[in-house]
């Protein structure tokens, strides 16, 4: 069965930014954002750092920005190649069968096609190839961790958008794609969600930027409060169909609206920020925040009041949103 991601991890799978990726025009301040976001994951458990070995001033940065994580033994940094930084899509996805944990290696071809993946593609190979990874499956369908969400009880919430969309598996219907998911990540239910967007996102609408599970039985989604921004009706309409949702019980499940970040803008064109992009690690909950105070802040107090047993603390995200991505997009847990 898929893992829910706030089950116990071993680590949590990082990529870094790079010279010879997307990222060199604003290189520097990407990575002081993944170094924030690496020293804060560290504060609960162990991280793994995917460092591209052909930037060997960008794995100089990193040892020297994290001398204390490596010195406690809560930062392992691995030489492999990488076309981004994007994590989630690229590295195994997690199931437990017969008590023990296999790490799925689905295809990644960069979100249908969109921009070259042939480095993320091979990593989880890589990675085994290196020791990383045992248990590894490499499975024929097309699929990135973002675009899909596991309440660890056999229920996966995803969107007809991305997982539909023609260059990911064009040989596959929507009943194809359905019980190749339950079978392959032994689902007992999969709720596809219909409306819902991000202007500025590249992959079709994956659910992590939209709606997320915190619990079993709880689904944190966003909200767009403001009638003339251009999100309000297709959020609103993604809203009455998690209301309308129900679990294998027949039960609604119990939603958590949080708040849509004001815009924000780079060379004119609006990013897909959203505070629904937050990662799980071991007693706590890492939150993009984007410089927007009032929102910001409601954000992280909805999200602890939500989960009062965790540390719900937050990550300065605003700098990865330029290359519409956020702290969730770019890490993976592993288990």
């Amino acid at each position: 069965m898929l893992r829910a991601e706030w089950e116990e991890q071993k680590a949590v799978l990082v990529g870094f930014p790079h010279k010879k990726s997307d990222w060199k025009p604003m290189l520097k301040e990407a990575q002081e954002c993944i170094i924030g976001f690496i020293k804060q994951i560290a504060e609960f458990e162990c991280v793994w750092v995917c460092v591209d070995p052909r930037d060997k001033d960008a794995k100089k940065l990193l040892l020297k920005a994290c001398k204390k994580e490596l010195k406690n033994g809560l930062l392992r940094i691995f030489d492999v190649r990488s076309n981004d930084i994007w994590a989630r899509d690229f590295a195994p996805l997690t199931i437990r069968k017969n008590h023990q944990n296999l790490l799925l290696d689905f295809g990644f071809n960069g979100w249908g096609l969109k921009f070259g993946a042939n480095y993320d593609n091979a990593m989880s190979g890589t990675l085994h190839a290196m020791g990383v990874f045992d248990n590894l499956h490499t499975q024929a369908l097309v699929l990135e961790g973002g675009s899909i969400e596991s309440n660890g009880t056999g229920i996966a919430l995803t969107t007809t958008t991305c997982l539909l969309e023609k260059n990911r598996n064009p040989h596959l219907n929507k009943q194809e794609i359905e019980s190749t998911l339950l079978r392959v990540l032994g689902l007992k239910q999969i709720l596809w969600v219909e409306s819902g967007f991000l202007r500025g996102d590249d992959t079709d609408s994956h659910i992590d930027m939209l709606a997320r599970f915190i619990d079993e039985r709880t689904i944190a989604y966003v909200k767009c409060e403001d009638r003339d921004d251009e999100h309000h009706e297709a959020l609103r309409e993604m809203e009455r169909e998690l209301q309308g949702f129900r679990d294998l019980e027949g039960r609604a499940f119990r939603l958590v609206a949080l708040p849509f970040p004001k815009p924000i803008y780079h060379k004119k064109e609006r990013l897909p920020a959203s505070y629904a992009n937050f990662l799980f690690v071991n007693g706590g909950l890492i939150v993009p925040t984007y410089g927007d105070k009032k929102n910001d802040k409601k954000a992280l107090k909805i999200l602890q009041e939500a989960l009062p047993n965790r540390r719900v603390v937050g990550v300065k995200a605003k700098s990865l949103i330029k290359w519409h991505g956020s702290l969730h997009c770019a890490s993976m847990q592993m288990y």
